[in-house]
């Protein structure tokens, strides 16, 4: 049972029901749909309880569960007041308006909720007033149904059902009390509404004498409103008087009052709460009212023995699938590292014997000879063969970019008659105009690639017959040339 409970705490619930509870000083009325779509209607007379502890038997009683429930409170359950218009923001309004209240009620402002709206009447604004600590029990005790309170209005406020929410109309109502109570609602809003006493309809007899009377004090109200409401005016009032023919004193009062009168059209039958309840019962309901917010729900606290026991099963099963995932791995490692020994050993045994083999087959000193000369006549061989590759490709590519470069560096001082070159030395013979200009003219040879290299080892200097000076360059042989 507990772990049946738990599970459905902690299920995914796509669409809740909704109940509607009406819950007045005397009697208790719920109503909500059941499984094919039908309404259904039930009503519980307090007799010695407290309404609330009814209206908890009553859903206990439907089976209802996982529904959120639309609360309306009856006359006597809380108190209407209208006060001067504080103008509190929306933001404001719960917490602030309970402390504009105090010196109109006796209780605490800690005590109880409040909220209303300004009233197109005279600038003034309407309070409603109910005791805190019956929401937050009656809260408490859903939760054990897992139900939830969305909204607590007022009897008053649900009547603007029975109007056209574009129009300003008054609906003529009698509550459980038998009162008749007047009540004007311009655009959906409560903005009037009084108690109509010394009035007495019984039965269905409708005296033209008392029709008189009611139809006069109507007239008073609409005449009061007219004086108050510069912008609107009364279109229509709206009968719905429990234990009278609407429709026949609709029509009585037609000919009396200065306004259209028609009979409530909602529902056929019922009593009066019976017809709040239905009207509250619908998903989009939303009045302008609403005593109950989300800081009266009850906390559900951070730990509980449901939790404890879904995060210990929940603990010990992760434990329990670790372990074996550890297992299964330590298993799987074993066999793969019993096979990889086994594959070493495998290696091992043929690598032991490989050396012996090669222990066996020593080469002998001879052929160790052998093959060192044959290599060493094999690297002579490759260093002839890349001289001779050496010179094809000097002597394919010729001097022709070592006379450019002497022609580059062309002086004014320097006359070459002689040039003698080749892939080794270069000699160079002719005249100069002083001693110096030689040196100078060979230090120009670092600026072309091809001349860069040439180091000369003798430089001779004479004046021939003519007194002209006369030089001759010899570049640096190999140690193989000079042998030549």
């Amino acid at each position: 049972m507990a772990v049946s409970t738990l599970f459905a705490k902690f299920s995914p619930v796509k669409q809740r029901d909704v109940v509607s509870l009406v819950v007045s000083a005397e009697k208790v009325v719920i109503a909500y749909q059941d499984n094919i779509g039908k309404t259904q209607l039930d009503a519980q007379t307090v007799t010695q309880s407290d309404p609330w502890t009814a209206a908890i038997k009553l859903i206990s009683l439907h089976g209802i569960s996982k529904a959120d429930v639309h609360l309306v409170l009856g006359h006597g359950l809380y108190q209407s007041l209208l006060i001067d218009d504080p103008g509190l923001s929306d933001e404001d309004k719960r917490a602030a308006l309970p402390f504009q209240l105090k010196d109109f009620i006796s209780d605490s402002p800690s005590d109880i909720v409040a909220d209303g709206f300004s009233s197109p009447v005279a600038n003034r604004f309407q309070a409603f007033v109910c005791h805190k600590l019956p929401l937050v029990q009656f809260s408490k005790a859903l939760e054990k149904s897992q139900c939830r309170l969305t909204n607590v209005s007022l009897e008053d406020v649900a009547l603007r059902q029975w109007t056209q929410l574009d129009k300003t109309e008054m609906v003529l109502s009698r509550d459980s009390h038998g009162v008749l109570q007047l009540a004007a609602f311009h655009l959906g809003k409560l903005c009037f509404q009084r108690q109509i006493r010394g009035v007495m309809l019984e039965g269905q007899m409708m005296p033209p004498m008392v029709v008189d009377d009611l139809a006069l004090e109507v007239q008073r109200s609409l005449d009061y409103l007219r004086s108050q409401l510069k912008s609107a005016q009364v279109t229509g009032l709206v009968v719905s008087v429990h234990g009278i023919d609407d429709t026949e004193l609709a029509f009585q009062l037609s000919s009396r009052l200065s306004v259209a009168v028609r009979p409530q059209q909602l529902f056929d039958t019922g009593a009066h709460h019976q017809h709040i309840a239905m009207a509250a019962l619908s998903h989009d309901y939303s009045p302008d009212v609403n005593l109950f917010s989300d800081d009266l729900s009850p906390k559900a606290p951070l730990l509980t023995f449901e939790k404890m026991l879904l995060v210990w099963g929940a603990t010990s099963l992760l434990i329990v699938l670790v372990a074996a995932y550890q297992q299964f791995s330590l298993a799987q490692a074993e066999k793969f590292f019993s096979l990889a020994d086994s594959e070493r050993q495998s290696a091992q045994s043929l690598s032991d014997e490989l050396n012996e083999q090669m222990a066996l087959h020593l080469p002998s000193v001879s052929l160790t000879n052998e093959v060192n000369e044959k290599k060493a006549a094999i690297e002579a061989k490759r260093r002839a063969l890349a001289a001779v590759k050496q010179h094809d490709v000097a002597l394919q590519q010729g001097h022709a970019d070592t006379f450019r470069a002497l022609a580059s560096l062309s002086r004014r001082d320097i006359s070459v008659s002689s040039i003698s070159v080749n892939q080794q030395s270069l000699d160079l013979s002719g005249l100069a105009a002083t001693p110096a200009s030689v040196p100078a003219w060979l230090q120009t040879f670092n600026s072309q690639p091809p001349l860069a290299d040439r180091v000369f080892e003798q430089m001779a200097l004479s004046r021939d017959e003519k007194n002209r000076l006369n030089f001759n360059l010899v570049s640096k042989r190999e140690s193989g040339e000079s042998a030549k």
